[in-house]
C-alpha cells in the first residue's frame, strides 16, 4: 500500500509539468522559465534517481525517471527557444 502512495504520489508531481512542457513547445516562448531553477531540478533528479537505485525504491527511480525527463526538455527549450 505505501509502495502504491509513492507511485501516486510520483505521477502527480511528474504531470504536473506536462501543460508546461506542451505550453513551452505550442508557444516557444521560454522567456519566464528559470534556467537555474530548471537546472538544479534537473540536477536534483539525477541525484534522487541513483539514490532511488541504491536503495532499490522503484517509486523514487520511477518518479525521477519522469522528472528528469520532463524538465530536461525545459531546460533544452530554455537554451534552443532563446
Amino acid at each position: 500500500m505505501i509502495r502504491l502512495l509513492g507511485f501516486i504520489a510520483g505521477a502527480l508531481t511528474v504531470g504536473s509539468f506536462i501543460p508546461q512542457v506542451v505550453r513551452t513547445f505550442r508557444t516557444r516562448h521560454t522567456r519566464d522559465l528559470s534556467f537555474g531553477m530548471f537546472a538544479l531540478l534537473v540536477t536534483s533528479g539525477v541525484l534522487w534517481l541513483l539514490y532511488g537505485l541504491v536503495r532499490h525504491d522503484w517509486p523514487v527511480v520511477a518518479t525521477n525517471v519522469g522528472m528528469v525527463t520532463l524538465t530536461g526538455i525545459l531546460l533544452a527549450a530554455k537554451v534552443r527557444f532563446k
